[in-house]
């Protein structure tokens, strides 16, 4: 064996504790305002991940335990929608088919009517008023058939069907559909009616029924609407029951509740039914499931809003089943139809991989982070927000994230903290879990990205967002 002179090695030594020097001061700890904080709050520290990097420079501000995967609840939004962006385009629409198959003279159409979903997220009742006003234009007003919903382009049986916590009803736990009419949420609305109380619904769906057993209390409100019930207690292929039962005092005002309670296709139809009618149109037949047929004629082809439009609205509002949606929008653009969730998780771990980023612990699942077995690390998110800060496209990610202080999930927060447009930062909410994740601008020229993520039960207690407030505002106070 050959050996290296000694002043070889005594250079590698030194080269080596230099670097591990170098990486020691690099890789700064807990600011000691955030320890002492925590300290105070009975937080643990190793119970959470936080990454700060000024992007372009080479070593983080602050890097603790940036490595550990941990659960980013909806801040997991920011990865599926940041690789749609750069996969599909600011520009990309889905598109909502509408043929017929049969003759159709004189404004009567003698055969069914088929609705063919593609996927949009964003086909809330405006944009479905538009599309059968369209169809109209095209010349129909009477289907003497059947209306036919095909929504084949994503793999049904292979969407995870359980919920984060059981509420089956509560609109973040819907599942993506094809054919996704406005989240399929319906609105609930108990008002007053002379002496008694009634329940609005919107939008109305001829598929809906209510049974009102609710009963008005006099006197003064008291937050009493907890003594509400609302229960589905039939549902079959044609028409769900809902019932109300309990008391409300008048006295509280209008009482509203947001629900999904109708299984996709049973909206898609009843809420079509009820809109065509009262646009004028007649349809004599009922609904089935099924494919186009071959030889169906398109006579509509709706095209949704552009990815760009959408991404703002699943980051600034959160929404859990556009973004699901999106994850089956990327595995049948780019894995084949019909599109599975797995198929659009490799898409993204694929796109993560070409791009140079980190996945190591990421564990996608639905790509909403409505999830209690997501995970990402606190380093590798941050590497993905400081890739799309030097992307063709960051103006359009950049769009997309909650302005603090001016809307979405930070619109009354942090105020007072910067100015208005310099703090862009998503949140993500589950039991047990807070994180926040984006970029914080403290000068010109100077933008940070910053990611948090907090697991523990001390999460849930008056810690939980006094511990972001005063990591962005102690990053303030650096020069």
């Amino acid at each position: 064996m050959i050996q290296a002179p000694s002043t070889i090695k005594s250079l590698s030594l030194s080269a080596v504790l230099l670097f591990l020097a170098m990486t020691s001061e690099s890789r700064a700890g807990l600011p000691a305002e955030l320890a002492t904080l925590l300290a105070q709050r009975s937080v643990p520290p190793e119970s959470l991940s936080v990454y700060i990097k000024q992007v372009g420079h080479s070593s983080p501000l602050v890097e603790h335990l940036a490595e550990v995967p941990r659960n980013p609840a909806s801040t997991m939004k920011l990865v599926t929608t940041a690789a749609a962006l750069e996969l599909l385009g600011p520009d990309y629409r889905w598109t909502t088919g509408l043929f017929v198959d049969g003759k159709l003279k004189n404004g009567t159409l003698k055969g069914d009517l088929i609705l063919k979903g593609g996927g949009d997220p964003w086909l809330v009742m405006q944009r479905f008023w538009l599309l059968l006003r369209e169809l109209q234009q095209r010349g129909l007003q009477r289907v003497d058939g059947d209306l036919l919903i095909d929504a084949s382009l994503y793999d049904d049986t292979a969407i995870a069907n359980q919920t984060v916590d059981g509420r089956i009803y509560r609109p973040y736990n819907t599942r993506p559909s094809a054919v996704l009419l406005n989240f399929a949420a319906t609105l609930f609305r108990i008002r007053r009616i002379d002496h008694q109380l009634a329940v609005d619904v919107e939008p109305p769906a001829a598929t809906l029924q209510i049974e009102n057993r609710l009963k008005p209390l006099s006197g003064k409100c008291g937050g009493r609407t907890r003594d509400i019930s609302m229960d589905v207690v039939s549902q079959n292929r044609n028409q769900t029951t809902v019932r109300f039962s309990g008391t409300y005092p008048p006295a509280c005002g209008d009482h509203k509740r947001l629900r999904r309670v109708l299984p996709h296709h049973q909206y898609v139809y009843g809420v079509f039914r009820n809109l065509w009618q009262e646009m004028g149109g007649t349809l004599t037949g009922s609904w089935r499931p099924g494919p186009v047929p071959k030889n169906a004629r398109l006579l509509v082809n709706f095209k949704s809003v552009p990815l760009a439009e959408v991404i703002k609205n699943i980051n600034k509002f959160s929404n859990n089943v556009m973004s699901r949606n999106l994850l089956l929008t990327l595995a049948a653009e780019h894995a084949g139809i019909p599109a599975q969730p797995a198929r659009g998780i490799r898409v993204i771990r694929d796109w993560l991989q070409k791009a140079g980023l980190e996945d190591s612990g990421f564990v996608i699942i639905n790509g909403a982070g409505l999830s209690r077995d997501a995970r990402l690390t606190a380093r590798g998110l941050g590497q993905l927000l400081e890739h799309m800060h030097f992307s063709p496209l960051a103006a359009e990610f950049k769009a997309s994230l909650p302005i603090a202080g001016t809307d979405g999930s930070v619109r009354r927060r942090f105020r007072g903290v910067g100015e208005k447009g310099q703090l862009r930062l998503k949140t993500g909410v589950l039991r047990n879990v807070r994180a926040i994740a984006g970029y914080v601008q403290t000068a010109p020229g100077k933008t940070w990205v910053v990611v948090l993520l907090h697991n523990h039960s001390s999460a849930e207690g008056a810690s939980k967002l006094e511990i972001q407030e005063h990591l962005i505002r102690w990053l303030y106070q650096q020069k």
